[in-house]
């Protein structure tokens, strides 16, 4: 069964751990299950572990605890890594941006360089037409 709280957006669900209905409080009663499965997928695990039998109630629910600590701590050194990966890869990212930008800023530059160089071989082509013809070049006087 789900309740929901509206003052502070909690829910109630009703979760199955390990043969029993407990009753949990929460933002997402999804996320609730998702919990409930997990402890249940441990719960089997550690049952399925020789010897279990044998323990004495304190020493189950340690290696019950043990063991979710173990996922805890592989979870977190994984999330890690994907972090580092990530920011690795923005930094190269960074890196490709500013070399476009680098680039595009040279290909401009040259762009106009080659106006400028065409600009001056048109002029050069006139005035050489000019004197071929045997004409006074324009502008002088």
């Amino acid at each position: 069964m789900t309740a929901a709280n509206n003052q502070n957006r909690t829910v109630t669900t009703d979760v199955l751990i390990a043969g029993k209905v407990y009753s949990l409080a929460g933002a997402d009663p999804e996320h609730l299950q998702r919990v409930a499965a997990l402890m249940n997928r441990k719960i089997l695990e550690v049952r399925n572990t020789p010897g279990y039998k044998n323990l004495d109630h304190e020493y189950k629910e340690l290696l019950m605890n043990i063991n979710l600590a173990d996922e805890y701590f592989k979870a977190h050194d994984e999330a890690a890594e994907l972090k580092a990966e990530v920011e690795a890869r923005e930094k190269e990212l960074y890196t490709a941006r500013h070399d476009l930008v680098s680039m595009k800023l040279k290909l401009e530059n040259a762009l106009k360089q080659q106006d400028v160089l065409e600009k001056r071989a048109e002029e050069w082509k006139n005035r050489y037409e000019e004197l071929k013809a045997g004409t006074q070049p324009s502008g002088n006087a």
